[in-house]
């Protein structure tokens, strides 16, 4: 009996233990299983927040990598966080800082979008440093407040503010006693010392006096400037510039006028600039003294460049680099009946005998003569005229100085491109003169005659021979066919500004598909000077031959 009581006992011990373990076990499993559901939920709302971007949902603690507070975000600030090392980190680092915000402060976005900085402004060589609580604005509502300060450089400012680059955005930081500016050096590039300033008396597609310019000219201006590197700027820029608020890279132009009206409206609209309205409202005078101006200026007696409508592309680009630049109201006419008249000089091809070089045809010129020539025409302040100014005089849209000459070289052949001998073009680069290249665009590539100094116009395609009527090609050939050519030729050229006749030879058919192919003028021989009564479609010039003498050279250019 005894026994039996004894086995019962233990047999309830047992049991007992096993329920005890059991609810120990379960205990644990029910713990484990929380947890880590618990865990899993964490992760999952983690990874449903986490984003490359993010924007705050409200204001909210900015805190430092101990999870300390140093700071207050405000609502609806987007910004770009870095890659996690924990998936489980509840706290998002900010990109490029050491800032942490709280993950379920904020909620993600597809992209950021950031201020755009200006390509012409530099940021100073200082930065602006304070330790103690500083408040960031964009849009005059405060945005950021850090509570350790901060240490950024300047982007720019005005009497009141500094303004930074922070977190991919522009932010304004209120000028205060506690608040240095440091001596930095973040960047290397240099400030612009001066200023161009055009002044553009009356801008109007009616034009009467030299004042006046055209929208014509105006956009050949702005398109050249832009080919060179320069860039507009605003007048409120302008002045920021002079307090040194700013700080500009170089090829600065401030284009201004004191006419407003519909023709400036267009243009800033069409070519994205600025021709900004100077009145005694602005607090800045101006003074025409073709001068650049520089941040010593004093604003009532700013130096300006003034436009006139005789200003060449050549003139332009000097004031543009800041050139003293003295201009001369050309002579309208001369006592002659055509007017003023103005040599157009034709050149053919050149060689160098001191190279073994040797040239059987009369047309042909040694460099030791071209170079006389050029030599002559420099020292004695020839203005040497491109191809578009040209053609401006002759429609009466500019006028040009008494010693202005238009040089010519037909065909493209020996001595006049890169891969023929290479005479031209070094010597125009040389002495800094324009001419003009009438080139058969069939039989050679454009690409051999490429300079700033040469002008490449039209000479044919493929029509520089003798045809079967016994004169040039271009008359033996039907209209269609020379339509064709001509169409061919300005493919390859661009351009149909001007055209020259192959043997100076022409008929009633070739002069009708010259215009009708839109070509502005033509050009043939003639041993004469072009004025404005000249058929601009028979242009004559002068052929220069092997024979000419410097004497004989400077009676056809004076």
């Amino acid at each position: 009996m005894k026994k039996r009581k004894k086995r019962i006992k233990i047999k309830k011990k047992k049991v007992l233990i096993f329920f005890i373990i059991f609810f120990i076990i379960l205990t644990i499993s029910i713990t484990i299983y929380s947890v880590m559901t618990y865990y899993k939920n964490l992760q999952r709302d983690i990874n449903n927040h986490y984003n490359k971007y993010l924007i705050t949902t409200k204001n909210t603690i900015l805190y430092d990598k101990n999870k300390k507070k140093v700071g207050k975000i405000y609502k609806n600030l987007k910004v770009s966080i870095e890659k996690r090392k924990d998936e489980n980190e509840k706290y998002f680092k900010i990109k490029n800082t050491d800032y942490y915000i709280y993950y379920k402060d904020t909620k993600k976005i597809d992209m950021l979008e950031k201020d755009s900085k200006n390509e012409h402004y530099l940021i100073f060589n200082k930065n602006i440093e304070t330790h103690q609580k500083v408040s960031l604005y964009k849009e005059n509502e405060k945005v950021l407040e850090l509570d350790n300060g901060i240490n950024l450089p300047i982007e720019f400012m005005d009497k009141e503010n500094y303004t930074v680059y922070y977190l991919n955005n522009f932010f304004t930081i209120k000028k205060n006693k506690n608040i240095k500016e440091v001596n930095k050096e973040n960047t290397k590039e240099n400030e612009t010392k001066f200023i161009s300033v055009f002044f553009y008396d009356n801008i109007n597609d009616t034009c009467t006096d030299y004042n006046c310019i055209t929208t014509g000219n105006i956009k050949e201006h702005i398109n050249k400037l832009k080919e060179n590197g320069f860039y507009f700027i605003t007048l409120d820029e302008y002045k920021n510039y002079l307090d040194n608020n700013i700080r500009l890279s170089n090829k600065a132009i401030l284009m201004t006028t004191s006419k407003e009206n519909d023709y400036i409206n267009n243009l800033n609209k069409e070519l994205d600039i600025h021709i900004e309205l100077v009145n005694d409202a602005s607090g800045l005078k101006f003074r025409s003294t073709n001068k650049k101006s520089s941040k010593e200026s004093k604003k009532d007696q700013i130096d300006c460049y003034q436009i006139k409508s005789y200003s060449t592309i050549e003139n332009i680009l000097k004031m543009a680099n800041g050139e003293e630049v003295i201009e001369h109201e050309p002579v309208k006419v001369r006592n002659n009946v055509g007017g003023q008249g103005i040599p157009v000089l034709n050149y053919h091809f050149f060689y160098d005998p001191n190279l073994g070089e040797t040239c059987g045809e009369g047309i042909c010129l040694t460099v030791q003569k071209f170079r006389e020539h050029l030599e002559y025409l420099k020292n004695n302040n020839f203005k040497t005229l491109t191809m578009n100014e040209f053609v401006k005089w002759m429609y009466g849209e500019i006028e040009l100085p008494d010693k202005s000459v238009l040089i010519t070289i037909d065909d493209g052949a020996m001595g006049t491109g890169k891969h023929n001998g290479n005479k031209l073009i070094p010597l125009l680069e040389e002495y800094k003169i324009h001419a003009t290249l009438f080139l058969i665009t069939g039989w050679w590539d454009i690409g051999n005659y490429i300079s700033p100094y040469l002008d490449i116009q039209s000479h044919t395609n493929d029509m520089h021979q003798y045809g079967t009527c016994g004169k040039g090609q271009i008359n033996c050939y039907s209209y269609d066919k020379v339509i064709a050519d001509l169409q061919q030729s300005i493919n390859v050229i661009g351009n149909n500004d001007s055209f020259c006749f192959p043997f100076y030879s022409y008929n009633e058919n070739s002069l009708k598909a010259v215009k009708d192919m839109g070509f502005k003028i033509s050009f043939v021989g003639g041993n004469r000077k072009a004025t404005r009564r000249s058929n601009k479609y028979l242009i004559p010039r002068y052929p220069i031959h092997n024979t000419i003498t410097l004497e004989k050279f400077k009676t056809i250019v004076n």
